[in-house]
C-alpha cells in the first residue's frame, strides 16, 4: 500500500517468486481504488 511495486517489494524482502509476495500482501480496497486512479491518469490520460 505503499505504492512500491510487487518487484520492489520482492527484491526488498528477498522473495525468490512473486507468489510468496503475494502470500503475505494485502491490499485494501482504497489502496486498490488509488491505483486505479492513478493508472487512468498515466495510462489513459484520464483526469
Amino acid at each position: 500500500m505503499s505504492e512500491a511495486s510487487t518487484l520492489e517489494i520482492a527484491a526488498i524482502l528477498g522473495h525468490k517468486t512473486l507468489a510468496m509476495v503475494k502470500r503475505y500482501s494485502h491490499l485494501s480496497i482504497s489502496s486498490m481504488a488509488k491505483t486505479l486512479q492513478r493508472m487512468n491518469k498515466e495510462v489513459l490520460n484520464d483526469v
